[in-house]
């Protein structure tokens, strides 16, 4: 997914670009729900880190958490991130997070 630099856009501009690289990676989603995880995001103004990756995927699940189907795809993409970078710093952190959307998933627990 792209992550473009946004940081000297309007906010609605910023908006409709975060809404437009989420529909562009995840086309099953609508442009309504896209644009509002792209409201949960802040402005891009550096490369593209981890937790910006990490951010955008859990702000679209938490977006879609009603459509388990849409939420597995990306929730594939999530774990396919934490793997490649197991070296981070507060990788705990982040895998709670994933195994809690997990067991959302399976049905053990709430969103």
């Amino acid at each position: 997914m792209k992550y473009e630099y946004n940081g000297n856009l309007l906010e609605d501009e910023r908006i409709n670009l975060v809404a437009n690289e989420i529909i562009s990676a995840y086309p099953q989603i609508s442009f309504d729900n896209a644009k509002e995880a792209a409201m949960l995001e802040g402005k891009i103004s550096t490369d593209k880190n981890f937790e910006m990756e990490f951010n955008r995927l859990y702000n679209i699940i938490t977006i879609m958490k009603n459509d388990k189907n849409i939420v597995r795809i990306i929730y594939k993409d999530l774990v396919n991130l934490l793997v490649s970078n197991k070296e981070h710093e507060k990788i705990s952190y982040y895998y709670e997070i994933a195994l809690n959307i997990s067991n959302f998933l399976m049905d053990r627990g709430d969103f």
